[in-house]
């Protein structure tokens, strides 16, 4: 069979790109959909076949339970976030906690595999003393900014929770965290995103000069780059596993190294990205076709903060970011079930096969799973229940009236009084159309 007609099958019968595409055709007009398979192969044989030459793929050796008798000794730790929900709108989440999962084969007892809370906050991570203080009378704008601060609060606390692992000099073998290594920073790069408190900077960062605790030095894009730079000092290997991609920075920076050595001109280059774009092709999509069972590719080192494109424009941060650790970015397909995971290290680890080997066998440990079973785990019991959620609100609201109160500042009361009254819809409150109730 050629590599023509296995890869169209293979887009057909066994991707989730043309899944994606068949749920959407209805919007696509005929030509986009007769020439939909023809053109994701010629994009599939080309990055076959520049994967083959530079030689980045790798088939893993997968041993199953010989695996675990030989490996039984090493200690992995997984780490993952939660935050709170329902967190009302005001200068912080509510409440925020990561979770350790740590396991040990051959120990016994409780000693096999514990949880611990690492971090725990409740109340005001962000400084009031900014301009999200001065609300504005569109609702989205309110979210959207209290959706950022949310992410900028699991991302930060999770990293400070390596750090914490870090300084205690842990003994690990492998340390998993469940999402990117590094994330991209440029949502927080917007004007009017708040600085953190000195309090949650010297708790999450102990190590973080008391000299820079001014405003400028608390904001997320400093205190990130700081944890980033001691978290790529760590003496174990650190790998942050996403489950799906969204966007293809590997395929991107393969072709433009391609371009920049001329083995590809510069329109085979520009019509290759345009297709990915126009298609919305990313890695996971492709890698999936590409790579067989049990195969991984070697990372390639990628800038995630890129001066100019990630960070929103006119921000005072854009020359921070070539300041930023690139990232060493691979995938391995654990099944033929699964689309190809996305692995991230700060550093090229000497023992690249083996620790991709690991992480495989942890991702075949439920069948047909294909993501680490330990992040999936501690996804769990990082997660706020309900109950808590609930708990932490009417504690924060009576803490930020009594704060607002004791101020003795209109603005601030004013500011409070918004806060609490404002109330979710619920469905027996909508409308009924004229109808009496």
């Amino acid at each position: 069979m050629s590599d023509e007609i296995d890869f169209k099958n293979k887009i057909k019968t066994n991707s989730s790109l043309f899944t994606n595409f068949v749920k959407q055709a209805v919007n696509a007009s005929p030509k986009v959909q007769n020439n939909f398979l023809d053109v994701t192969e010629k994009v599939a044989i080309t990055i076959h076949k520049i994967l083959e030459d530079a030689n980045l793929i790798v088939n893993l050796k997968y041993k199953g339970n010989e695996f675990w008798i030989e490996n039984r000794c090493k200690t992995a730790c997984f780490v993952d976030g939660g935050v709170d929900k329902t967190s009302i709108i005001s200068s912080a989440p509510l409440s925020i906690r990561t979770g350790s999962y740590i396991v040990k084969p051959d120990a016994k007892d409780k000693n096999r595999e514990f949880f611990e809370e690492s971090m725990v906050f409740l109340g005001d991570l962000y400084d009031p003393k900014n301009d999200l203080y001065d609300f504005s009378d569109d609702d989205f704008d309110e979210d959207q900014m209290l959706n950022k601060k949310k992410d900028g609060a699991r991302i930060i606390f999770e990293a400070a929770t390596i750090i914490k692992h870090i300084l205690l000099n842990r003994k690990f073998d492998y340390c998993f965290l469940h999402g990117p290594i590094e994330a991209t920073v440029m949502p927080f790069t917007v004007l009017g995103f708040p600085a953190f408190t000195k309090f949650a900077v010297e708790n999450m960062l102990p190590f973080y000069s008391k000299n820079k605790l001014n405003l400028e030095a608390r904001h997320i894009v400093n205190v990130y780059l700081e944890a980033l730079n001691c978290i790529k000092e760590s003496k174990f290997p650190i790998y942050g596993i996403v489950e799906t991609s969204n966007s293809a920075p590997y395929i991107k920076n393969l072709l433009y190294s391609y371009k920049s050595k001329g083995s590809i001109s510069e329109k085979d280059f520009n019509n290759t990205l345009s297709t990915i774009k126009k298609y919305k092709i990313t890695d996971t999509h492709l890698f999936e076709i590409i790579l067989q069972n049990g195969q991984a590719l070697r990372p390639l080192e990628i800038k995630k903060q890129i001066n100019g494109f990630s960070v929103t424009s006119g921000s005072a941060w854009e020359s921070k970011m070539d300041s930023f650790p690139s990232v060493q970015m691979g995938y391995i397909k654990v099944n033929n079930h699964s689309a190809p995971i996305r692995i991230e290290s700060l550093i090229l680890s000497e023992n690249l096969i083996k620790d991709y080997e690991y992480i495989l066998a942890t991702a075949r440990l439920l069948p047909n799973y294909g993501f680490p079973v330990g992040l999936n785990v501690v996804d769990k019991f990082a997660k706020i229940p309900n109950w808590m959620s609930k708990a932490s609100r009417k504690y924060y609201a009576t803490h930020l009236l009594k704060q607002a109160i004791n101020s003795k500042d209109q603005n601030t009361i004013s500011l409070a009084v918004k806060i609490l009254s404002k109330k979710v819809r619920s469905w027996k409150n909508r409308p009924l159309g004229g109808l009496s109730r």
